[in-house]
């Protein structure tokens, strides 16, 4: 009975800290590192020059940053809409630029998620709904040379790592494009071409967020957004370079893969043929002999049919009609 109380007492703790995670997860977070700073470290409280990470806030947490940060709740709920289109809003109190990053869903699959930025007087606002590696190798200290007091350069260093890992999963999706291939080849199902379909809707997804990011970034490198200086218009041009090679490699490997499905398709049409073509030949092959059976069955008179060679004869009828239809179907390849 200790035993089992026990147990309880420790599977009723984990969940606690199961729950207490994802909470935990859902609850704003303070980074702050100045150049004095040795490495990006959560604060306890909002402080100039932080970084304020927020993931799927809930309705009491949105109150909050309105009030705190003085921007219209209208405009937080927004940020936090799946379908939200990359955009920039410029207001007195504070800057918004929306852009899209991809991320793995709970089916292991390539999706994106919207991600808002609020570049404020004192302190700079991330928020999301879908957790990402762009954000978290920041606080996983992945990145290097991180301020969050130059918010204008941490903008363009949040832009420059979506860029990464929008470039890493098109190399992933490359790579599962080429072993799907290998298989397809020995294949006669459909999950294979199933495979493909997945794939190119992911293609579908990276290339409307790359091209939407585009456009952003061409907004922001006109310098009509933000206050540039010379080494950030060198990052954010590099930013806007790497985006227009996305792009590219989105189209590259969007026709490569239509044209690999349709290229597949047609050879899986192809081998079904070819297995019909053999099946109905050994179906023909084998009918010869039902065939003269038939014929030598009749209740009519028939050659041999009262000598001791009366089954002989039928047989050996058979095997060189099938013969005959074997070399036939040989000479046309049908085998």
């Amino acid at each position: 009975m200790y035993v089992t109380s026990i147990n309880f007492n420790i599977d009723k703790f984990k969940c606690y800290l199961e729950i207490n995670q994802l909470v935990r997860q859902k609850m704003i977070t303070y980074f702050r590192k100045a150049s004095t700073d040795e490495v990006l470290v959560e604060r306890d409280k909002l402080e100039t020059g932080t970084w304020i990470d927020v993931r799927s806030p809930i309705h009491k947490e949105i109150k909050f940053l309105s009030e705190t940060l003085n921007i219209p709740e209208e405009e937080i709920r927004i940020s936090l809409d799946p379908d939200e289109k990359p955009r920039i809003e410029i207001e007195k109190e504070y800057k918004m630029i929306i852009i899209r990053l991809p991320y793995i869903d709970e089916k292991n699959e390539l999706n994106i998620t919207p991600m808002a930025i609020f570049i404020l007087p004192k302190c700079i606002l991330t928020i999301s709904i879908e957790t990402t590696h762009v954000l978290t190798d920041f606080i996983e200290h992945k990145v290097k040379n991180v301020f969050t007091t130059k918010k204008t350069r941490f903008m363009l260093q949040i832009l420059k790592r979506a860029n990464y890992y929008f470039q890493k999963h098109l190399d992933e999706v490359e790579k599962k494009i080429e072993s799907t291939e290998k298989t397809l080849l020995k294949s006669f199902k459909n999950q294979e071409i199933i495979e493909l379909l997945k794939f190119q809707k992911s293609l579908v997804y990276l290339n409307t967020a790359v091209v939407s990011n585009d456009k952003i970034l061409e907004k922001i490198l006109s310098g009509k957004i933000l206050k540039l200086y010379n080494e950030d218009e060198d990052i954010l041009e590099d930013i806007v370079i790497e985006n227009k090679e996305s792009i590219e490699m989105v189209n590259i490997y969007t026709n490569i893969l239509a044209n690999t499905t349709d290229a597949y398709a047609s050879i899986i049409s192809n081998n079904l043929n070819i297995v019909m073509k053999f099946l109905t030949s050994v179906t023909i092959i084998l009918a010869i002999p039902t065939i003269v059976s038939s014929f030598y069955g009749m209740n009519v008179p028939l050659p041999f049919q009262h000598t001791q060679f009366a089954f002989q004869f039928p047989f050996f009828i058979s095997i060189l009609l099938m013969g005959v239809a074997i070399g036939w179907f040989v000479k046309k390849k049908y085998f």
